[in-house]
């Protein structure tokens, strides 16, 4: 019987993976989509730039939410209803007749998204224990970075036969598969003693990080110096200042600031952030560096991405093993070390460098990503307890979400400056507005080379070799940034995960349902 218990579980984690890996694919997929989206909808480039950022922003401010009611109603509830909202977004998405109800549609998507993510989580916290617990959230970790290259593969095939609508008819065989497996397979738990929801702080959260990613995703098209960007990143941290002085004095807070004096969940938080801040910096460059420089199609950039996936895998399968062996503190110190090892590589591809040394730069980025993430991870969550796990996991993937943001828009200063900077020495033949045109970025510049005929080859040369400067400087940032996390989780990180006493909840019995 137990052997048999144990097998249902695994079954059951794989089916929440199921659809973590479909949420992978659809953010990507729409890489490859939104040209096809432009041209049939008539869609703006203010109107494009909604129909991604609805989906990221939603997602962000939904989570800690998310994870609060799913401890007190019940979290295999709730993610199943986070599931059937995402596959509803798709439908409705698919179906679209105009920009604007593309963008509700994708906000749909965005609520489902930020429900499933934390509850996943939360419900492997609470289903494992020990070294099958950090091999668990390792599939869990990996099940969305093996999503994401297939977006643009998928995308590409589907939109070489069918209309765009098919990249989101795509999610819903995946969703089925798995709303009726989780069904069946997973057990409910929650915590009878969690408070209501912090309606309050819940309203300041959401305010808070919606309008902070707002204004941080925004830099990309506007800069730092725009209003529409530093005016909604200072209001955002005056409204997130204020949900802090809230939550101080609230009698059953969203979140629980005492957790940031426990060191263990502290430090391994940190650890998670700066993983996705570099998969994100990376995941943002190299596929740019592959199509605009390295002139691939998106289905073969998607491909090129391979390295970086499986060792991603390889890296999270190890783990359990090494956790053992050297203790998390050590280990997600060496992960995070390995991870800058692979941005230094990363930092020397070039204009003229071939697939091999960039394969291996990705190979050895994602050995530490992969081998990092879970134990991180397990940390975080094991001292948060089974009774907070979706409050504990929608805290760390929000902290995770908005550290992403500032990585892409980070990442994308460094590059857009470096980029102008190199390549305006290389303008000055150029009629002025070819000029202009060229300067905004490297895709842009290799379309004003393909219509100057011959005569543009210096300039596709100049613009990607402007981009591999900018890219080389950001690779390195992200570098500095991973070597800094492996020294502070070295001296502050305890060296022993200590578990909370009531990490381990018992599923839920019929009868407590209420």
């Amino acid at each position: 019987m137990a052997g048999q218990s144990l097998r249902r579980q695994w079954w059951g984690m794989g089916m929440m993976c199921l659809a973590v890996v479909m949420m992978g694919m659809d953010f990507f997929i729409m890489n490859v989509t939104l040209p096809a989206i432009s041209r049939s909808l008539d869609a703006s480039t203010t109107e494009i730039a909604w129909i991604v950022g609805a989906y990221s922003l939603t997602g962000a401010g939904g989570m800690l939410p998310a994870g609060s009611l799913g401890d007190r109603f019940g979290r295999k509830r709730l993610l199943l209803i986070g599931m059937v909202l995402f596959g509803a977004g798709s439908v409705w998405a698919a179906l679209s007749g105009s920009p604007g109800e593309l963008i509700a549609a994708r906000v749909v998507q965005g609520v489902g998204g930020s429900i499933i993510l934390p509850l996943t989580l939360a419900i492997t916290s609470v289903t494992f224990e020990g070294p099958a617990r950090v091999k668990a959230l390792a599939l869990s970790g990996g099940a969305i970075v093996v999503g994401m290259p297939l977006g643009p593969i998928i995308g590409g095939v589907l939109l070489d036969h069918f209309y765009w609508g098919s990249v989101f008819w795509i999610n819903v065989p995946f969703l089925l598969v798995a709303l009726v497996g989780s069904a069946l397979l997973l057990d409910e738990s929650r915590n009878p003693a969690a408070p209501w929801l912090d309606v309050a702080g819940a309203v300041l959260a959401v305010g808070g990080i919606v309008a902070l990613c707002y204004g941080v995703l925004n830099e990309a098209d506007h800069g730092w110096t725009a209003p529409s960007t530093y005016g909604p990143v200072i209001g955002g941290i005056a409204v997130l200042a204020a949900f802090l002085a809230w939550e101080r004095r609230c009698a059953h807070p969203l979140v629980d600031l005492a957790l940031f004096r426990n060191r263990q969940f502290t430090w391994a938080t940190w650890a998670t952030v700066v993983v996705s801040l570099v998969l994100s910096a990376v995941l943002f460059l190299i596929p740019i560096y592959f199509e605009s420089v390295a002139g691939n199609s998106p289905l073969s950039a998607g491909l090129r991405l391979i390295p970086l996936i499986v060792t991603m895998l390889v890296g999270g399968s190890v783990a359990p093993a090494v956790n053992k062996a050297v203790g998390t503190r050590l280990t997600v110190a060496i992960a995070l070390v390995v991870t800058a090892a692979g941005l230094v590589l990363l930092s020397r591809v070039g204009a003229g460098t071939g697939y091999l040394e960039t394969a291996i730069g990705l190979a050895v980025c994602g050995l530490g990503i992969g081998a990092g993430t879970a134990p991180a991870m397990d940390a975080a969550l094991a001292a948060v307890g089974g009774g907070e796990a979706g409050a504990g996991a929608a805290l760390t993937n929000t902290l995770r979400q908005v550290g992403s943001s500032f990585a892409v828009a980070g990442a994308g200063t460094i590059v857009s400056s470096t980029y102008a900077r190199h390549l305006d020495p290389h303008l000055g033949g150029l009629p002025g507005p070819a000029a202009k045109a060229a300067r905004e970025s490297v895709s842009v510049a290799g379309a004003v080379a393909d219509r100057l005929g011959p005569a543009g080859d210096a300039l596709r040369h100049a613009a990607g070799a402007a981009f591999s400067d900018g890219m080389s400087l950001a690779m390195l940032g992200c570098a500095a940034v991973s070597v800094a996390g492996a020294v502070l989780v070295q001296v502050f990180m305890p060296a022993e995960v200590v578990e909370e006493s009531d990490a381990r909840e018992p599923a839920e019995e019929p009868a407590a349902t209420h």
